[in-house]
């Protein structure tokens, strides 16, 4: 009887250990979607789809609509991209996420229909000097240029609605001069950590939040320039930032 006992025991133990190997089928799951790519935006869980559902020139694209389409895929060797405006007919809305990341370009120019950038787009770009963000764009996903050392003008337009965590830490960015946007309130968690040459940011009235760790890790000395009676002016003086108060006009 005991000897019974202790082989069911020993059954039992296998196959406890064979489940627990076995893992929550996480990855098996992860190597089904091979049309997707995982990715995290703080607070959430999103997945953006990568493969593209056909190509045109050097670019890959992902159908959004009938009438959108997503660039996924960069086949191309020019340092000097420019993304088009359409394909196949359709409106290109969308830069991928990862589409450039860690690929040696030098500049790209984003054709005026595109809306949104999506996460890791560019990010360690580490030769990438110039980028136009056209009048339009409404979202720049998390650590859309993250890493890009180069990246010392960044000039964004006024229609943004959202700016994601870390967008553009790590940039080389100097002085800055946000948009007095009707859409744009809020400056995200580490949008601008690491930029160790941002000397003068230019910040609007419009802006009502700041993250305490926005501005983390910049240059010594960084000067906030904010308008009489705004937000950043508090914020620059409750986190010990040089400020430069301008009146209204």
């Amino acid at each position: 009887m005991k000897k019974i006992l202790t082989a069911i025991l020993a059954l039992a133990l296998c196959a406890s250990v064979a489940v627990a190997a076995s893992g929550c089928g996480c990855e098996k799951d992860k190597k089904t979607a091979k049309n997707t790519t995982s990715t995290s935006s703080g607070p959430g869980y999103k997945v953006e789809p990568t493969s593209p559902d056909f190509e045109e020139g050097a670019f890959g694209f992902y159908r959004l609509n009938d009438n959108e389409v997503k660039v996924t895929v960069y086949n191309g060797k020019d340092k000097k991209v420019e993304i088009p405006e359409t394909a196949n007919g359709a409106k290109v809305t969308v830069v991928g996420a990862n589409l450039f990341q860690g690929s040696d370009i030098e500049s790209v120019k984003l054709p005026a229909s595109v809306t949104e950038i999506q996460q890791h787009a560019f990010a360690s770009c580490q030769n990438l000097t110039e980028v136009n963000f056209p009048e339009g764009l409404k979202v720049i996903g998390e650590n859309a240029f993250w890493n890009c050392k180069k990246l010392e003008t960044i000039k964004l337009p006024a229609s943004l609605k959202k700016i994601g965590w870390y967008a553009f830490s790590a940039t080389g960015v100097k002085t800055l001069s946000l948009p007095e946007s009707k859409t744009l309130s809020t400056l995200n968690n580490k949008l601008f950590f690491q930029c160790a040459d941002l000397k003068e940011v230019t910040i609007p009235i419009t802006i009502t939040n700041i993250a305490d760790d926005t501005f983390e890790q910049c240059a010594d000395g960084m000067t906030i320039k904010a308008y009489t009676g705004s937000y950043a002016v508090s914020y620059a003086k409750s986190h010990k930032i040089n400020l430069e108060e301008m009146p209204r006009s």
